[in-house]
């Protein structure tokens, strides 16, 4: 069985696919709650760590992951660049990579990442130690997710082309999911009817009605016939229901909503007691399972299943 090092997996949406393709997988994250929902709805190891003190060591066959974002994204207004704190874990996880040596590593990031010197010095670098490095742009949509949202991906292989594995995901498009078919039947469920069907009651959603109307600053009202747009933090960018300005009650979708769209599947759960915040944070921060399932199934393809060359 091959191994996988899933870096800053948070609640672990990109080792979910990996995990049913047959990959051993171990989650590394800081967080603790990240690590109660990753035990919860994965199989596999979780180990607590701080990685921006400490090191991760041992035998792995792929190393996977996203370090955090805000650095480079376009959501972030206040602190961005090398003068964020969490900057330098993008060279984190490839200082994984040049040390542990898996056959293949799969990033994932924001796109302004790829204007980066940062990232282009690291991608130099993994060329020089061996790697074939392929950066491209994917969209979760184009795997059956029910959200456009796009993400940078880099796949390196070890002394191998790496463009041998964007030729097998793309063999593996889908159609986009809409979002009446991931929450259509939600719709008539009061809230705590389902597990996580909870969401805030926002007192000021009323007043902004015609922002929503107009899809104003961001505000967005989901559609049932299309993929939801990228979104962040449902607590920071209130996207609504559809039926929101429909005569329906005004309110944002519900972390179990919020979940479905992304792709997560219906038995999954956050651990009791989790917040509001940290739930939907968790969600906003995560792969599409849907996409990660094509992803682990294009790199078992590119290794084989012992690893060899398929």
């Amino acid at each position: 069985m091959l191994k996988v090092l899933d870096l800053f997996c948070g609640a672990g949406g990109l080792a979910s696919g990996f995990s049913k393709q047959g990959f051993d997988v171990t989650g590394v994250d800081s967080s603790e709650l990240a690590g109660r929902t990753f035990v919860k709805n994965h199989r596999g190891k979780f180990v607590q760590l701080d990685l921006s003190k400490n090191s991760v060591s041992g035998g792995y066959d792929v190393i996977i992951g996203g370090p955090p974002c805000k650095p480079w994204s376009n959501v972030n207004t206040v602190t961005r660049g090398s003068a964020h704190r969490d900057y330098h874990l993008l060279g984190t996880f490839f200082r994984h990579v040049e040390s542990v040596r898996p056959a293949a590593f799969l990033f994932e990031n924001v796109l302004p990442v790829k204007k980066s010197g940062t990232f282009r010095w690291w991608v130099a670098r993994m060329q020089r130690v061996g790697y074939s490095v392929d950066v491209n742009t994917v969209a979760y949509s184009s795997f059956g997710a029910a959200t456009r949202r796009q993400r940078l991906i880099a796949f390196g292989l070890l002394n191998r082309d790496a463009r041998s594995f964007y030729q097998r995901l793309g063999r593996k498009t889908l159609p986009p999911s809409t979002v009446r078919s991931k929450i259509w039947d939600l719709r008539d469920k009061n809230m705590g009817a389902s597990p996580d069907h909870v969401w805030p009651q926002l007192k000021t959603i009323d007043r902004y009605r015609e922002y929503y109307r107009q899809a104003k600053y961001g505000w967005y009202v989901l559609k049932w016939d299309e993929p939801a747009p990228s979104f962040g933090n449902v607590t920071k960018t209130y996207i609504l229901h559809p039926e929101s300005l429909n005569g329906g009650e005004m309110r944002v979708i519900s972390i179990r909503e919020a979940a479905l769209i992304m792709g997560f599947e219906d038995q999954f759960e956050f651990p009791r007691g989790s917040s509001l915040t940290a739930r939907y944070q968790m969600i906003a921060d995560a792969v599409s399972p849907d996409f990660s399932i094509a992803a682990a199934r294009a790199t078992m393809e590119v290794l084989g299943p012992d690893g060899s060359s398929a």
